[in-house]
């Protein structure tokens, strides 16, 4: 018996004891391309035949982001039936008793996760795709952060900086994972701590990973955003800076995740939330994204190379995402010290 055919034998098990009713596994296979969960897309059938497809995502020993998966379920959970689009949840085991690992279970959405290299992913529905895109970004900006179902976020407690936490965390992964030092990444460091942003308007639900890639869309018609594993309370330029970074419209930079205009882009954002942003404040951030990309990089690296996790994705990760924010980070030094010196 093949891993694939075990876990679903093992699944079905558990779920028909869940729903107190017996299923069959209709087929299993396992969706690639994340590095933080396996996952795995089933269809799942009842007494009468009755197909239910379901995402099946499980914690792996080693995993390219270290999160909770209680944060992804929570932040699922807190916009069930919103105008946030996410899966219906269906169950989260933390511990490893019950299947081997730790999982949550969710309904599969119907839809398409492209490239986020892929400038022309959204042809021919890039403009109604983006606008929908940047409205749910400021819902989740204006989500209400004392939703019970938030109260294990991290970054929920912490009474400094936003900013400070995040930088931290991230540096903290850079030193940890890190098999040399790289100039480049190092000024950008010094640079971020040497200038911090203003303080937030509000803090927020910040979503961590809001780009193209993580979310779902079928015609014109965005359906899912997917994989919040690194969602936390914070400043809610945070996913506006990820979101517009270069990397993720690295053959049109004025077209953040190829979809529409920068400039409308971050109008619609500022229409939904109801926030002016603070053009240096956006500029730290940006940076930042730059700094959190290549932690999350790096890290990629280690577990190829010390192999933990010899999955392809992540020596594509050190490789080339790499070179690209090294770029980026380049371009954003150089233009400041351009105006430092005009």
């Amino acid at each position: 018996m093949n891993n694939e055919a075990q876990l679903g034998e093992e699944f079905i098990k558990y779920y028909s004891d869940l729903n107190q009713e017996p299923y069959s596994v209709g087929s299993i296979s396992r969706i690639f391309g994340g590095a933080s969960r396996e996952t795995y897309r089933l269809s799942v059938l009842n007494k009468d035949l009755v197909e239910t497809r379901l995402i099946y995502r499980r914690s792996q020993p080693s995993a390219l982001i270290e999160t909770d998966q209680l944060t992804e379920y929570s932040a699922y959970m807190a916009f069930q039936n919103s105008e946030v689009p996410v899966p219906k949840t269906i169950a989260i085991e933390e511990s490893a008793d019950s299947l081997g690992a730790p999982f949550i279970i969710m309904e599969e959405l119907i839809g398409e996760a492209a490239s986020p290299f892929d400038q022309e992913a959204y042809s021919p529905h890039a403009e109604e795709l983006g606008h929908q895109f940047w409205n749910i970004l400021g819902e989740i900006v204006i989500k209400d952060t004392k939703d019970p179902n938030l109260s294990s976020i991290p970054g929920r407690e912490f009474e400094g900086p936003s900013w400070k936490r995040e930088l931290d965390h991230w540096v903290e992964v850079i030193r940890q994972d890190s098999f040399s030092v790289e100039p480049i990444l190092e000024a950008a460091i010094r640079e971020l701590y040497r200038n911090p942003p203003k303080d937030p308007v509000k803090k927020c639900l910040v979503h961590g990973d809001y780009r193209n890639g993580n979310f779902l869309s079928k015609d014109d018609s965005l359906v899912g955003i997917l994989d919040w594993e690194m969602a936390h309370i914070g400043d809610p330029l945070e996913d506006l800076a990820w979101a517009t970074s270069p990397i993720w419209c690295w053959k049109d930079h004025n077209r953040p995740s190829y979809l529409i205009q920068k400039e409308k882009a971050l109008k619609i954002w500022q229409e939904k939330t109801q926030i002016k942003i603070e053009k240096e404040s956006l500029a730290w951030w940006d940076l930042f994204a730059c700094v959190k990309g290549l932690a999350i990089w790096v890290s990629a690296g280690n577990e190829f190379i010390n192999g933990s996790n010899t999955d392809p994705i992540n020596l594509f990760s050190a490789w080339i995402p790499g070179d690209i924010h090294l770029e980026i980070i380049l371009e954003i030094l150089e233009k400041k010290l351009i105006r430092n010196e005009t």
